[in-house]
């Protein structure tokens, strides 16, 4: 490959590199743009044209005051010419032929300020970088055939027609094409370089626009599902709270099967003792022993009926606590509370919870003060030591429980229960709130709790007195239950 056209290849791929290429979609858009814009570049190029040739107009009567009324005649109709293209320029017809239009109001202005200065011996030398200038200025119109055929023409007349009339006849016809052909040149030059530059633009904003129109539609399907999940969420709601009711009434239903098989068992055989026992004095064959026994037999059956009659009442009082009327029947009111006072007072009581192997141990900020009553306090320090103390430890395992008391910064008192013992496992840690849930190693029978006490806590906490409560637990390392108050001024 021979240099000048390894220079040639180079200039082709720096021309392929610098040109921007529009899809057809885009090229329709463009267009469109184009032509608005051009429509204002017009707009802008007459308006300057008028106001510079109107000041310089005054500018020249005031300084020469023998201006030359052919020169001021020129002047006028170039004025006009501008002044007409501006006007076209908000026409339609310059959308459909805008080329035309300015080719000829442009070449008419020209040629006429051409010869308007020609008439004035002293402004001849400007006339030729004028129309120089003014032809440059076409370069602002966006690039295509139209464009290219417009500067050809224009550089053409200005060679054959402004440039005689401006008194430059003298040069010889081809040095003036020449000349005009590359100030044409470069106006085409730098319409192709303009273009390109505003086809990036175009181009930026049109992934802009898309861009945003995908935003947006991702926006909205974000919104639809989350319409969805927030009614999954609410289905998910709905179905725990079934759950958890079936859960409920399932734990109830066994929590009261037992005390009333055992009355309805005791009744059945009381009632036969007591037929029995009737028989026998109707027939007079009664003896003492038959006295004694069914006497026995009596007072063992009522003494388990009434045992069994007070679980259920107990369970019932429970229930009517855990459904927020906690204090309702006691006369619990709202008091500020000193708790350091009340550890103090139940300490000894706490200590009696405790089994052989396991250590109580109180920490309590003086004067630390909260707003609730002292019954339900009592009750959730009540319930949260014996838990601690019943659960915790399992198989005589020894350990400790520390109950402590601190205000924090955000106007609230913190009561924390805290054990080293077996812990909770994950899975039944955060339904250790739940009314009834019992577990062999959670309350249950096993260790003789009903699944009641947390639940009765939890209740009291978030209900009457407007805490809350959280648990954190780690087998084999112990369990903290935090019960955080509004603190009393």
């Amino acid at each position: 490959m021979t240099r000048n056209a390894r220079i040639g290849c180079r200039w082709r791929r720096t021309l392929s590199q610098l040109r921007v290429r529009l899809t057809a979609e885009d090229t329709a858009a463009y267009r469109e743009r184009s032509q608005r814009r051009d429509q204002i570049v017009l707009r802008v190029m007459t308006a300057l044209a008028i106001s510079g040739q109107t000041a310089r107009l005054f500018f020249d009567a005031g300084l020469a005051g023998n201006l030359y009324f052919d020169g001021v005649l020129f002047r006028l109709f170039g004025l006009a010419c501008f002044a007409t293209l501006f006007a076209l320029s908000f026409h339609t017809i310059t959308r459909r032929c805008l080329h035309a239009v300015v080719g000829v109001g442009y070449l008419l202005a020209t040629a006429s300020l051409a010869a308007a200065y020609a008439a004035v011996s002293w402004q001849a030398p400007l006339v030729n970088s004028t129309m120089g200038i003014a032809l440059i200025l076409l370069s602002a119109f966006s690039f295509g055939r139209r464009q290219v055929a417009l500067v050809a023409v224009a550089a053409v007349v200005v060679a054959v027609v402004h440039m005689p009339l401006a008194g430059m006849g003298s040069l010889a016809l081809p040095t003036r094409l020449v000349g005009c052909g590359v100030v044409g040149l470069i106006t085409v030059t730098a319409s192709w370089f303009l273009d390109q530059h505003w086809r990036r633009g175009f181009l930026v904003e049109r992934a802009l626009e898309r861009s945003h129109a995908d935003l947006s539609r991702a926006h909205r399907d974000l919104e639809a599902a989350h319409t969805v999940l927030i009614d999954q969420q609410a289905q998910l709601v709905r179905a725990e709270r079934s759950a958890a009711l079936g859960r409920l009434v399932a734990s109830l239903a066994h929590q009261i099967n037992a005390p009333v098989g055992i009355q309805v068992s005791l009744a059945s055989h009381l009632t036969d003792q007591t037929n029995h026992f009737s028989q026998r004095v109707a027939s007079g064959e009664l003896r003492r022993a038959d006295l004694t026994d069914y006497l026995a037999t009596a007072r063992d059956s009522s003494a388990l009926l009434l045992d069994n009659a007070c679980r259920m009442a107990n369970l019932v009082t429970t229930l009517k606590r855990l459904n927020g009327e906690v204090g309702n029947d006691d006369g619990a009111g709202v008091e500020v509370v000193d708790v350091s006072d009340l550890l103090a007072r139940l300490r000894p009581a706490m200590e009696a919870l405790m089994p052989p192997q396991v250590t109580l141990a109180v920490e309590a900020v003086t004067g630390a003060r909260v707003f609730g009553a002292s019954t339900l306090l009592d009750t959730i320090l009540h319930q949260t030591v014996s838990n601690a103390a019943r659960h915790a430890f399992p198989d005589g395992r020894p350990g400790a429980v520390r109950v402590c008391v601190r205000p924090e910064t955000d106007g609230r008192v913190a009561l924390t229960v805290a054990d080293d013992g077996c812990g909770i496992a994950p899975e039944h840690l955060e339904r250790v709130f739940d009314p009834f849930y019992t577990d062999g190693a959670i309350g249950g029978s096993s260790t003789g709790g009903d699944g009641l006490g947390l639940s009765l806590v939890h209740s009291m906490v978030v209900g009457p007195l407007c805490g809350q409560i959280a648990i954190d637990s780690r087998v084999g390392v112990g369990t903290t239950v935090t019960v955080r108050l509004p603190a009393a001024a």
